[in-house]
């Protein structure tokens, strides 16, 4: 699931990377879009547009830690600690 680099270093964004992290950010986008964004509705006593705003918050956060485990399993912690001692890989 790894993508290295020509030296063998293991790339953070890859195409299945960058499409998790677009998700919360189409979400974002197209809120004006949405339906409940024109009416004034309510969610659990809120504004539906501050609750669904919330929640692509939430989706951010998760998606954020979702990357980041993909990243250190295929190899990153080793990279970074590498990174982080001045040694190449």
């Amino acid at each position: 699931m790894s993508t290295p680099t020509p030296a063998g270093r293991v790339r953070l964004a890859t195409p299945g990377r960058l499409a998790l992290a677009a998700l919360p950010i189409i979400g974002f986008f197209a809120t004006p879009w949405l339906p409940f964004a024109r009416e004034a509705t309510l969610w659990f006593g809120f504004p539906a547009v501050m609750v669904w705003f919330g929640l692509m918050v939430l989706l951010t956060v998760a998606v954020l830690q979702v990357i980041d485990g993909m990243y250190l399993r295929a190899g990153g912690r080793e990279q970074d600690a590498c990174d982080e001692e001045g040694i190449s890989a």
